[in-house]
């Protein structure tokens, strides 16, 4: 998965969600914090790209972030401070974080997604070209598809967006 797909997919996922929860009827709308799901949604890679692909000479961009320890991690803290602050937002980040690892197929890379329980290591990448690596995967429709609809999704909010600002400078006025 690329950009579009995994924001804009994560981003329906969670709204699709709240709505199913009925947190807004609950008068909850607070407990989710769009921004953290985008966050959430892209974290793994903001962490792993640079780390594994430019820091350590692994050229693997799913490393420590794409692993289950990392994501459970970010849920107990999320815990702790949901617990301790009654705020939702490390919950809501790790969220976004674990729809990130749904989207990339994890389990279908156990040696990474269940690290360490295959080792200490992780496996090393091609060293190609990352870039021709990244443009060949535009024409693969298992990536084409979701990032096209992550687009959509993504457009459908920032409408949904501009409407409500629209709305609100309106009634200021």
């Amino acid at each position: 998965m690329l950009l579009f797909a995994h924001t804009g997919i994560t981003l329906g996922t969670a709204k699709v969600m709240a709505g199913a929860a009925g947190w807004r009827e609950k008068g909850l709308p607070a407990l989710l914090d769009y921004r953290l799901v985008l966050i959430g949604s892209m974290l793994p890679d903001l962490i792993d790209k640079p780390l594994g692909g430019v820091i350590l000479p692994l050229r693997n961009g799913r490393i420590y972030s794409h692993t289950l320890v990392f994501l459970l991690l970010i849920l107990a803290a999320g815990l702790v401070v949901w617990f301790w602050k009654r705020n939702s937002g490390g919950l809501v980040l790790a969220g976004g974080t674990a729809l990130h690892h749904i989207l990339d197929f994890m389990w279908q890379a156990p040696e990474t997604y269940l690290w360490p329980l295959y080792g200490w290591g992780f496996p090393t990448g091609d060293p190609g070209d990352w870039l021709s690596l990244w443009i060949s995967k535009l024409t693969d429709p298992q990536v084409l598809i979701p990032e096209i609809i992550g687009l959509l999704i993504l457009a459908v909010f920032a409408f949904e967006l501009l409407q409500q600002l629209k709305l609100n400078k309106d009634s200021s006025h």
